[in-house]
């Protein structure tokens, strides 16, 4: 069930991708069996031209320890963690004019931002971006970047 809901995240996420830009949104479950039970982990995979620039649970802005089921180890009330699907989700549901304004705590809002062909190059370059988004930003404007440092 979990698979069918990002198969249709991701066509919904192919839809807003600027033309031309090489990036890949990998999701891949691990189950793991233990002596009682099985764990399922979420991993998570942003890649541009196929070199891998941004990985969920490590590259997260949250917490790098105990992300079973969406808790931490030491507190499951207040530890609660957000899986980039959520994220994802919640980028592709809002307005046109909120984009710019949304954060998230899985890290990946600045590299959706910038993949997104309905925010151009004005608009994206006033923003303080992550190392990945900045990665994404330098390919996807490659030819406006050059011609700008060469006049």
């Amino acid at each position: 069930m979990a698979e069918q809901r990002w198969n249709k995240v991701k066509q919904r996420l192919s839809s807003i991708i600027a033309t031309g830009l090489d990036v890949s949104f990998i999701s891949s479950p691990v189950h793991k069996k233990t002596t009682y039970s099985e764990i399922k982990m979420r991993f998570f995979q942003v890649r541009l031209n196929g070199e891998i620039i941004w990985r969920f649970p490590k590259d997260s802005e949250q917490p790098k320890y105990g992300f079973l089921d969406g808790y931490t180890f030491e507190n499951r009330k207040s530890g609660h963690i957000e899986y980039p699907i959520t994220s994802i989700i919640k980028y592709l549901d809002l307005p046109h004019d909120q984009l710019l304004q949304y954060t998230d705590n899985a890290g990946l809002a600045d590299i959706l931002k910038v993949c997104d062909k309905r925010i151009g190059y004005d608009r994206l370059s006033t923003l303080e971006l992550s190392p990945a988004a900045k990665k994404v930003f330098a390919e996807r404007f490659k030819s406006k970047i050059k011609v700008e440092t060469v006049s």
